[in-house]
């Protein structure tokens, strides 16, 4: 099986109608049955469409002029979505609270669960908790790497990432992967 690999790409034809200049690895070739139904749920599930045009005006709106917290109001906001979840690490307990009082801020109903909210890490339980308490959307502050999986995997709301863990770089992991520094050391 071919690699799809659009990472590595220099070319330009994912733009265009023009499949026949794409290489060969190009997912428009090798996973045309995927594509298709992506486009099918994209233009027939009134939710998904939904979001993702809330999701552009947004992206179009504040570009590269509103942080991802103001992002995650407008969007909530634009969405009618009133009730958010939060999962939190015991780590960010503060910067948990400072996210919440900004929620707050623009009329939202907040509950945030610890992690070690029965005496350590439970990423299942925080998701079953804030599934009973009917929330709209899930947001992740800085859950550990697998915990996070785990909480998304349980969640019934929808979940987004407003922070992820990584202690070395301050919650910055595409720090070590642009400079040259670290890009070196991560190198097998």
């Amino acid at each position: 099986m071919t690699n799809v690999d659009c990472a590595n790409c220099a070319g330009t034809a994912c733009t265009t109608e023009d499949i026949d200049s794409t290489p060969r690895w190009c997912p428009r070739r090798v996973t045309q049955q995927a594509i298709a139904q992506a486009e099918k749920i994209r233009s027939e599930d009134p939710e998904v469409k939904r979001c993702a045009q809330v999701a552009a005006e947004v992206e179009k709106t504040g570009y590269r002029q509103w942080p991802r917290v103001r992002e995650l109001v407008e969007f909530c906001q634009r969405m009618g979505i009133s009730h958010l979840g939060v999962a939190f690490c015991v780590g960010l307990r503060e910067e948990t609270q400072a996210l919440i009082e900004i929620l707050e801020s623009h009329g939202f109903l907040v509950d945030s669960v610890v992690c070690t909210m029965n005496g350590g890490c439970n990423p299942v339980g925080q998701a079953l908790v804030l599934n009973e308490r009917q929330t709209e959307l899930n947001v992740i502050m800085g859950l550990c790497l697998g915990h996070d999986i785990l909480f998304q995997q349980f969640s019934e709301a929808p979940v987004t990432t407003l922070v992820v863990k990584d202690r070395v770089t301050c919650h910055n992991p595409l720090g070590p992967i642009i400079n040259g520094y670290w890009h070196d050391d991560l190198m097998g």
